[in-house]
């Protein structure tokens, strides 16, 4: 299969400042599509947009809290006004919220951030992306998952777990509603990651690293990169007739 291309393609990326999200940014612009950043941290979003425009790409960032309402209509509706339109919406924002594993420890506030983090910020970026989308005629929504919503593990928190067992449940329920109208809608699930500092900093801490990796077959992280080709791969027409699955990035976590 040639390599992917997306010469001009509107793509949405949130939660795109740091980590596997900046990634994914990246290897959209690299391959020709326009590319808006999405996410609630100015400084680092201002440095990864400063970051891409240098190499040339084309690229704008937009600095917005997407979990609520008005914060996601209005990332993507300046998004589309930006790029002339939307084709391809990856719901990258997410995360554990930096709350506990221990369930003792999380309090409801923590329940609620996790949550919020996660299933509303992909349902509310989603639903805003709806009438660009529909006015293109279709396009694709990539929603990232996790180890973690596919099979609980003690290594992950509780909280985290079914936040993203519900994206997928989202992915799944929304590709049967929007595939009449030729909106796509898939979920890339990856495992532990090589993703930027905060998440260095958590693994450097842990001292079962050994153990955690004697657990995946391929014996070690992904990369961003690897994320980023499953989900290119998703996004693109390489993938049309492919809607509601979740693909596995783990290195065979799971099959174990």
């Amino acid at each position: 299969m040639p390599e992917l291309m997306f010469d001009g393609t509107p793509v949405v990326v949130t939660g795109a400042a740091q980590g596997i999200g900046r990634d994914l940014a990246g290897a959209f612009a690299e391959r020709g599509a326009r590319v808006a950043l999405v996410d609630r941290d100015d400084e680092s979003l201002q440095a990864a947009t400063a970051d891409l425009s240098a190499k040339g790409f084309d690229v704008v960032g937009i600095a917005q809290d997407v979990a609520s309402w008005p914060g996601a209509s209005r990332a993507v509706e300046r998004a589309a006004a930006e790029l002339d339109g939307l084709a391809v919406l990856v719901n990258n924002a997410g995360g554990s919220a930096y709350t506990s594993v221990d369930i003792d420890e999380v309090d409801e506030e923590g329940l609620d951030r996790v949550l919020a983090w996660n299933i509303k910020t992909t349902f509310l970026c989603t639903k805003a992306a709806l009438v660009p989308l529909r006015s293109r005629g279709g396009g694709s929504v990539v929603n990232i998952g996790a180890i973690a919503g596919r099979a609980g593990t003690e290594l992950l928190p509780p909280q985290y777990a079914a936040a993203k067992a519900g994206v997928i449940g989202l992915t799944r329920s929304l590709a049967r509603h929007l595939g009449p109208e030729s909106i796509r809608v898939n979920c890339v699930s990856p495992g532990f990651t090589r993703s930027g500092p905060r998440v260095e900093e958590i693994w450097e801490s842990r001292e079962d690293q050994e153990a955690i990796l004697s657990m995946i077959p391929l014996r070690r992280r992904a990369e961003c990169s690897e994320v980023a080709a499953c989900v290119l791969f998703l996004a693109s027409d390489a993938s049309s007739y492919v809607t509601g699955t979740v693909l596995d990035v783990n290195g065979g976590f799971l099959c174990v």
